[in-house]
């Protein structure tokens, strides 16, 4: 009966008023609840709960959905497995082993059938090729994993199809490797599809990881990236708000100016997802504060700060009730027993009562450290206590 009902499931014509019509088995699989989600990046959201009977579940919409990769996960929210939805929309996937995607059978969609191929041969590919980059560097295994790499990119042009704009041919074309200089030839950034699956932010923080700790390296790279988007707004406002989250507080301190072109040349100019006015303001307040808080700025008076005498000054912005703050004011205090040239010069916040103070520092958690030269120029920021004496000239 099991067997019966299976191929009745898998072979009932796709008909009635449902646009989408998606049937999935896979084999082994207790009765459940599936989730049926969708990307966008490397964020999952739920499209729909499926009841799974016998391994098998059905997705019906009577809305076509958004070309893209989709997400199938068991009832304890652990992914099963990908599958492509192209332009047709009512197919089959029946998948006797999780662990091999060639045991994918798709009846119905051409697209998804060579994207189950394709993710066959990557998967299979980039084990061997893992294997070969754990082992001691040789010139061998070096031609070995480029091999490799070719033969994923050949096979992936012979899954290619002519349709014109096909998502599948956009799919096998992101996946090709190149060196930095000619890193995003095939990632079409002006196809909104490229959002609907996790490539693009994996892409984005190999790329932005590998360049130097210079803002103005950072920002053209930037500029470049975005101008790639052509009139799509959907993937351009992706990729600005991916680079804000980045660079809000960035991990090398002198990169400031990354988010202030951020601000200035994109959040200020054009109108952008989920940006109202009160946002802008809010933005371009704290580029203005920024400006006056880069390394090698002269910090902005406070409480007299400007009176002290020293070769070195650590501000330290602290709250009373912050255990962290007493930790690294401890840490400050052996430092200045050890170079007594360097003055602390403690600053309390209450996050309730000074919004300004906080505001005009660009507080974001307590403690925050600047440490200053005798000028009261910037030298660090935002740096733990235990790292201040590295920036001291000591003899």
């Amino acid at each position: 009966m099991k067997k019966i009902f299976l191929i009745l499931f898998l072979i009932i014509p796709f008909c009635g008023m449902s646009q989408v019509d998606i049937v999935f088995h896979i084999d082994d699989q207790q009765d459940s609840v599936w989730y049926f989600c969708k990307y966008r990046g490397s964020k999952t959201a739920i499209v729909d709960t499926l009841h799974c009977i016998q391994g098998t579940a059905r997705y019906l919409s009577p809305n076509e959905l958004p070309q893209g990769i989709y997400l199938l996960m068991n009832e304890n929210r652990i992914p099963m497995t990908e599958v492509l939805v192209g332009k047709q929309q009512a197919f089959s996937v029946s998948i006797s082993d999780l662990n091999d995607l060639n045991s994918a059978k798709v009846l119905r969609a051409k697209e998804t059938d060579r994207f189950f191929k394709m993710m066959a041969k990557v998967r299979m590919n980039e084990m061997q090729i893992a294997a070969l980059e754990s082992e001691p560097y040789s010139q061998s295994n070096a031609q070995k994993i480029d091999s490799l790499k070719k033969d994923i990119t050949s096979f992936g042009e012979k899954l290619k199809i002519k349709k014109k704009g096909s998502f599948i041919n956009l799919f096998i074309n992101s996946l090709k490797r190149h060196n930095m200089e000619e890193y995003w030839d095939d990632f079409q950034l002006d196809d909104p599809r490229i959002l609907t699956y996790p490539l693009i932010d994996n892409k984005l923080e190999a790329y932005f990881n590998s360049l130097p700790v210079n803002a103005d390296i950072i920002n053209a790279e930037i500029d470049k990236l975005t101008a790639k988007t052509g009139d799509c707004t959907e993937v351009r406002d992706y990729l600005i708000w991916y680079f804000y989250r980045k660079y809000y507080s960035p991990e090398y301190m002198n990169l400031d100016d990354v988010y202030i072109h951020l601000v200035d040349e994109y959040f200020l100019k054009y109108e952008m997802e989920n940006v109202s006015e009160s946002i802008k303001n809010m933005m371009a307040d704290r580029a203005y504060y920024l400006e006056h808080l880069k390394i090698g700025a002269k910090l902005p008076e406070i409480a007299k700060l400007y009176s002290v005498k020293s070769e070195y000054i650590a501000v330290v912005f602290y709250d009373k009730t912050c255990k962290k703050c007493a930790q690294e004011g401890r840490i400050l205090e052996e430092i200045h027993s050890r170079h007594p040239e360097m003055t602390i010069f403690p600053v309390e916040v209450n996050s309730g009562i000074m919004d300004d103070l906080l505001v005009v520092y660009d507080i974001q958690t307590t403690p925050t450290i600047y440490l200053l030269d005798r000028n009261k120029i910037i030298i660090a920021k935002r740096i733990k206590a235990e790292q201040v004496e590295r920036f001291l000239n000591i003899d």
